[in-house]
């Protein structure tokens, strides 16, 4: 054969396995998740909006689609500039379509309508409003998270983890300070109560047996209370919302049987020298609390993460503030009554 004809006949061989080829069909890839973006709705004010848009880019597989604002501010980048602006009526009527699920943060009236419309159209919700008026609310229809984003700053949830991993051994001592300077703007007790009260049912995994506060007589923004749990063990825990204007001051300690943990803000501030005396400067942590709050949101509804906050955790922090109250009121110890 001579040599053209031998590249001619190689040729005609590539082009016949090219139009094989052509009808060839090949199995799809394995192993590529999909990603599938949950769509947001959030109802707040636009102050509030601010706050949630700036969590944007750390969250992961979640954009906001939606924005009902409660107020009428300036909404032009409230939730960035790719959120549709409604209302909240609209949003239940017309919009429904536009999102997967919806954050709430609202004050407490507006809350339950709000919630109660989402459960109903068997959307997600995340509340941010906690108050008596959650207890009422029976079966869901769809996923419904209390907002707790105490549980989950970070500090908090290593000392959660060293339980979890029984590096403490039994728990034993609680104790939680958390002072506040007056505010002008007075936040009901009950209301201040809620999170430390949570944090020591959770970190204890019980209902405690027996509860005692005392009242300061010269301080009505002072409060300090005993939970007693049925292991022997106990939460000592104080509120001041009086101190002079500045800075607050948060800690909590946890001593268990083999070993102890602590949260506090001391870590988290630096002295910055300017001439005179240094001037102790906390640093931000950015509202992390908020952001793994949202994203355990995201990924129970991806089915990606269990629920870790329930209703009924809600509800049980709520019975304890109302002992507590009941016990700095009567001046007596609040048994637990039936089962917990």
């Amino acid at each position: 054969m001579e040599a053209n004809d031998a590249l001619s006949f190689e040729m005609v061989q590539q082009i016949g396995l090219a139009l094989d080829m052509e009808h060839e069909t090949f199995a799809a890839p394995k192993n590529i998740d999909i990603i599938i973006m949950i769509r947001l709705a959030l109802i707040s004010s636009s102050e509030t909006a601010k706050i949630y848009a700036g969590l944007s880019t750390r969250l992961h597989r979640a954009t906001w689609t939606v924005f009902a604002p409660l107020d009428s501010s300036d909404l032009s980048q409230a939730l960035g500039s790719s959120a549709k602006i409604t209302s909240p009526k609209d949003l239940f009527s017309k919009e429904t379509d536009t999102f997967d699920a919806v954050v709430i943060d609202a004050d407490s009236p507006a809350a339950e309508s709000l919630a109660n419309t989402a459960l109903n159209l068997g959307k997600p919700v995340l509340i941010g409003a906690i108050g008596k008026w959650i207890v009422t609310i029976g079966e869901a229809k769809a996923l419904l998270i209390p907002a707790h984003p105490w549980r989950f700053i970070p500090s908090i949830q290593a000392v959660r983890r060293s339980i979890d991993d029984g590096r403490l051994g039994s728990p034993g001592l609680l104790r939680i300070h958390r002072w506040h300077p007056s505010c002008p703007v007075k936040i009901p007790i009950s209301e201040r109560l809620i999170p430390d009260v949570d944090l020591a049912c959770w970190l204890f995994d019980d209902t405690p047996d027996s509860v005692w506060s005392l009242k300061s007589a010269a301080n009505e923004d002072y409060l300090q209370f005993h939970l007693g749990f049925a292991n022997g063990g106990m939460a000592i825990i104080d509120l001041s919302a009086s101190l002079p204007s500045g800075g607050d001051y948060y800690s909590l300690t946890m001593i268990g049987g083999t070993g102890a943990a602590y949260a506090d803000d001391h870590h988290n501030m630096n002295l910055l020298y300017s001439g005179g005396q240094p001037n102790a400067i906390r640093t931000n942590q950015g509202r992390i609390e908020l952001v793994q709050q949202l994203q355990e949101f995201v990924d129970v509804i991806d089915g990606k993460q269990e629920q870790s906050v329930y209703l009924a955790d809600t509800r049980r922090a709520l019975q304890v503030v109302e002992q507590i109250l009941e016990s700095a009121n009567s001046s007596e110890v609040v048994k637990r009554e039936g089962p917990k």
